[in-house]
C-alpha cells in the first residue's frame, strides 16, 4: 500500500512539474509571438519610408522643373504662352497622380511656410512665392519659400 502512495504522490508531482512547463511554454509562445507580430509590423513600416523616401528621390527633379514652369508662367502673360500653360497643367496631373500636391501660399501659415525675405509693407501676407513647396500623400517633404509683407 505505501508503494502505491509513493507513487501516487510521485505522480502528483510530475503533474504539477508538467503544468508548470505547459504554463512557462504557453508564456514563451506568446511573447514570441508578439515579438514577430511587431517585427513584421517594423519591417512594413520599413517597407513603405523606403518607397516614400525613394519616391522624394526620383520626384526632386521633376518639382525643380515643376518651380521652373510655375516661374515661367509668373514671369510671362498666360495667353502669350499657352503651351507653357498645358505643359504645366500635365506636370500637376501627373504629380497628383503619384501623390504630390503643392502646398497653398496664398495665406501665410507660420507651419507650413519657409520665410527668406521680410517686406514692410503695413500688413502681414504673402508677397511672393521663391520656391514651391510639396506634400507627398499629405506628409510635408518639401516647404515653399516666401517673401513675407508685415
Amino acid at each position: 500500500m505505501k508503494e502505491n502512495k509513493t507513487n501516487f504522490e510521485n505522480s502528483t508531482i510530475e503533474v504539477e512539474q508538467l503544468k508548470t512547463q505547459l504554463v512557462e511554454s504557453e508564456n514563451k509562445y506568446l511573447l514570441l509571438y508578439a515579438d514577430f507580430e511587431n517585427y513584421k509590423k517594423r519591417v512594413q513600416k520599413d517597407k513603405e519610408e523606403l518607397v516614400t523616401n525613394t519616391k522624394v528621390k526620383m520626384l526632386q527633379s521633376i518639382l525643380d522643373m515643376d518651380n521652373d514652369i510655375f516661374y515661367a508662367l509668373k514671369s510671362t502673360s498666360v495667353a502669350e504662352d499657352s503651351g507653357i500653360k498645358l505643359i504645366a497643367q500635365k506636370l500637376e496631373s501627373f504629380l497628383k497622380s503619384q501623390g504630390v500636391e503643392s502646398i497653398q501660399t496664398e495665406t501665410y501659415d507660420e507651419d507650413l511656410h519657409e520665410v527668406i525675405s521680410v517686406l514692410e509693407v503695413g500688413e502681414t501676407k504673402v508677397i511672393d512665392v521663391a520656391s514651391k513647396g510639396y506634400t507627398l500623400n499629405g506628409k510635408t517633404f518639401r516647404y515653399p519659400k516666401i517673401v513675407l509683407g508685415r
